[in-house]
């Protein structure tokens, strides 16, 4: 698991968008891991080159990634490259991948976007399991 409470993170990035796991999640990228939770943060300014601004979870061989948990956090200017068609360029904020649910709850999100598609939160199935549930609650 991993946790980030009561910090500051600015400007952290990942790569350009080649096609690889280097440049997924610009803050956090977790493989088979447990859950991504943020609480009462500023992030400000992430990126990544392929896909997740902030976080990036997913599945790695049986297992799927954790929870995104986002709580009582600003979350400001943070996106993906631009939007070549493929698995690069998706959350602005959070690419979830055959992951547990992703959770924002009483958070300020703005200013994020994604080169292709979800410029706050983008989930997917990736071979036979779901992604999980996406909540905004009070933000």
């Amino acid at each position: 698991a991993v946790s980030i409470i009561g910090s500051t993170v600015t400007s952290c990035s990942t790569a350009d968008g080649s096609y690889d796991d280097r440049n997924y999640g610009g803050v956090v990228y977790a493989i088979s891991s447990g859950g991504v939770s943020i609480i009462g943060s500023t992030v400000a300014g992430c990126s990544a080159g392929n896909a997740g601004g902030v976080v990036a979870t997913r599945l790695a061989g049986e297992r799927g990634g954790g929870a995104v948990s986002i709580i009582g956090s600003t979350v400001t200017s943070c996106s993906t490259a631009d939007g070549s068609y493929d698995d690069r360029n998706y959350g602005g904020v959070v690419y979830a991948i055959s992951s547990g649910g992703v959770s924002i709850i009483g958070s300020t999100v703005a200013g994020c976007s994604a080169g292709n598609a979800g410029g706050v939160v983008a989930t997917r199935l990736a071979g036979e399991r779901g992604g999980g549930a996406v909540s905004i609650i009070g933000s």
